[in-house]
């Protein structure tokens, strides 16, 4: 009891050894018994089925010839094997018990039928054995035999257990009083050193060489373990601390990420609201970064990323925090503005920062953002959520042009949940035959001639009705479902223009609109190829118009795919020029054929004179590169005169005929009439260009 009750090494030791002995020697002897009671129960089952065997097979004769009485001789054979307690001969033709044999009286009697459940009584054993002739069953044996012969087998075998255990025990204790003698001793001296390192709260302790060469070995190892803990515990705090960063920081800019960038907006909330200061969020998202990406490479996005970072890093304070939340996304939190306003003034510096093109793996690369602001003011409500406001603020700057920052309004909660909607009866608008195309002429200034027809994507909605391009066509951009709703467009205006021509007319051309993202592209030209060769339609008529964002990302590119669709056969035309991205530098280096002046400018044409001196020098520039001049928008006779006199080539709008079904619906038009299908009657009767003729 005392070695029980003790807590010292020593005890501990030769209570180890001895509970060790004795789980062994128990788990062996328990293993014994189990492995001799299996083995015995085998050899009596075995025993059992070659007697049941035997007796069936001398019983078949008794069988054949219903002789009940040598069947009881041969059954009586069975005295000599003693466990034998009773032996059941069954008949297969009357399938009842055919004779019996019982060792004792009192021994259980055999069923009137042969028993169908296998199981044995309690402490005895049996077996069931079919007697064959032939393959065919005559009868059966059913044998019960007793356990008693394993019983005194087994209890043999627990007596040698017992004395094998008793001498165990002793030779365990007096081996664990020797081996608790020769270690307890420097176990302690290292516990102490241990204690010393716990108590001290550092790896600097060492212990003594002191001692036996088996002491001085231990000692070297323990001083070897605290020199390594010290190496692991630095690196794992190195390690602690590069975890944090990687869970916080954007591994590509070094900025914050969408996880530090949440909890410091929750904190800033916090603070505004606790402290009754305005706060704003920006919400950036790249325009054309997705074109970087899918034209040049991931490389060059990268370092195209890390370059926009560093620039926005300089055009904020150090007190707001700059986050990279995605591809191509960032957000800025403005802490403590003074007024709403003020946010909008960093948006448009950020902005003007992303203006100069970017020089990355040797590309000039040209990028904008769409800037969604939202702001916390002192009388917001609780639960308002900034960061959906500036996403939705930041879709609504891309539909309406892109590079620009829109401030949140509770309208554009109204328009995100319509954009999804469109976003989602647009797909299969195709197949469901609600994309159709209108036409709108263009005319030859001089001459009144139709020069060509733009082709423009309508779509007609059974319950929304007619939806205008400007509304789903940037969804489609979005989505991806620009690339079915393209190809169906330039197909089906490929196909209408055959229809125009008449030989001996001068040809009509057709003007399709291509978004960049179809013109970045990789199987634009052979879908365009392919469009060409299925319908029959001539390179020489088909126009291509781009805007100005195909400059988005590579100029060197952009050149290239222009040269390859000029190399086809095809004509390009650079439409809304003067609105979009500024590309007067590159101009000279594109293979461009027409510029599209924007209707904006033709809006303002009577407004004053600095609008027509900027129309005037796009038109010489365009003519000083052989371009030639296309100007939109035409709505008043005033624009009209204002056009002709300063020396454009062609003119489209809605004065001159607005866009409309295929032309070729009116198979009693010659090719000259159709300028009178689209109104040009009233621009042809004017007495400008009677004089100009003249």
């Amino acid at each position: 009891m005392n070695l029980l009750r003790t807590k010292s090494l020593a005890a501990n030791i030769t209570l180890v050894v001895l509970l060790a002995s004795s789980v062994s020697l128990g788990v062996f002897a328990a293993a014994m018994l189990l492995f001799d009671r299996s083995s015995a129960i085998a050899e009596s089952d075995a025993r059992l089925a070659t007697l049941a065997d035997i007796v069936g097979q001398n019983s078949m004769a008794a069988l054949d010839f219903d002789d009940r009485d040598a069947a009881g001789k041969i059954l009586q054979a069975l005295r000599k094997e003693p466990p034998i307690v009773s032996a059941c001969l069954y008949s297969n033709i009357s399938g009842h018990l055919f004779s019996a044999y019982y060792r004792e009286p009192s021994a259980t009697s055999c069923p009137q039928t042969e028993p169908l459940n296998s199981r044995s009584p309690r402490n005895l054993r049996s077996v069931s054995r079919p007697i064959l002739r032939s393959s065919e069953t005559v009868g059966s044996i059913y044998l019960l035999a007793d356990m008693r012969s394993l019983q005194s087998r087994r209890n043999k075998l627990i007596l040698l257990l017992l004395v094998m255990a008793l001498l165990s025990l002793c030779a365990g204790g007096v081996t664990g009083l020797i081996m608790q003698k020769r270690v307890s001793k420097p176990i302690s001296l290292l516990a102490r050193g241990m204690h010393h390192v716990t108590s001290e709260a550092t790896f600097d302790a060492r212990a003594e060489l002191k001692g036996s060469t088996e002491i001085v070995e231990l000692a070297r190892e323990f001083n070897s373990m605290v020199t390594e803990l010290a190496r692991r515990d630095r690196l794992a705090k190195q390690a602690k601390l590069l975890l944090h960063q990687q869970a916080c920081t954007d591994a590509l800019t070094g900025l914050p990420n969408r996880r530090l960038f949440t909890d410091c907006l929750a904190r800033a909330t916090a603070f505004a609201q606790r402290e009754k200061n305005i706060f704003g969020l920006l919400y950036i998202d790249l325009d054309g970064f997705k074109l970087v990406n899918d034209s040049l490479g991931h490389s060059i996005g990268d370092t195209l990323l890390c370059e926009v970072a560093s620039r926005f890093k300089q055009h904020v304070r150090r007190a707001d925090v700059l986050s990279r939340v995605g591809g191509d996304e960032f957000t800025v939190i403005l802490t403590s503005v003074h007024e709403p306003a003020d946010a909008g003034r960093v948006a448009e510096l950020l902005l003007e920062c992303l203006a100069k093109p970017f020089q990355v793996g040797g590309h000039d690369i040209t990028v904008g953002a769409s800037i969604g602001i939202s702001t916390l003011e002192i009388d917001s409500a609780a639960d308002v959520d900034l960061l959906q406001q500036a996403d939705s603020a930041m879709y609504a700057a891309k539909r309406s042009g892109r590079n620009r920052a829109v401030f949140f309004t509770q309208d554009l909660g109204l328009m995100a949940r319509e954009r999804l909607m469109v976003e989602n009866e647009l797909r299969g608008a195709i197949e469901r035959g609600e994309i159709y195309v209108h036409y709108q002429p263009e005319f030859n200034v001089l001459t009144g001639d139709i020069v060509r027809f733009e082709a423009l994507a309508r779509w007609r909605h059974p319950t929304l009705g007619q939806i205008a391009p400007d509304r789903f066509i940037p969804v489609a951009e979005e989505t991806g479902l620009i690339f079915p709703i393209g190809s169906f467009v330039l197909e089906r205006a490929c196909t209408e223009a055959i229809k125009w021509q008449r030989p001996g007319r001068r040809p009509i051309q057709v003007a399709v609109n291509m978004s960049a993202i179809q013109f970045n592209s990789d199987r634009i030209l052979e879908e365009i190829a392919t469009i060409l060769d299925r319908t029959g339609m001539s390179p020489q008529l088909l126009q291509i118009e781009l805007t100005e964002s195909v400059m988005v990302g590579s100029i060197q590119r952009s050149s290239e795919m222009m040269h390859k669709m000029r190399e086809l056969g095809l004509s390009i035309a650079i439409d809304d020029f003067g609105t979009g991205y500024s590309c007067l530098g590159y101009l000279p280096n594109l293979p461009i054929d027409v510029i599209k002046i924007d209707q904006s400018f033709t809006n303002k044409l009577c407004e004053g004179s600095d609008t027509v001196k900027m129309v005037r020098s796009m038109i010489d520039l365009a003519h000083s590169m052989e371009m030639r001049v296309i100007v939109e928008g035409v709505e008043e006779q005033a624009q009209l005169n204002l056009i002709r006199d300063m020396g454009a080539d062609e003119v489209q709008g809605f004065l001159l005929g607005p866009p409309g079904a295929e032309p070729s619906t009116r198979s009693d038009l010659e090719p000259g009439d159709l300028a009178n299908n689209y109104g040009y009657e009233a621009y042809a009767s004017h007495k400008f260009l009677l004089a100009e003729q003249s």
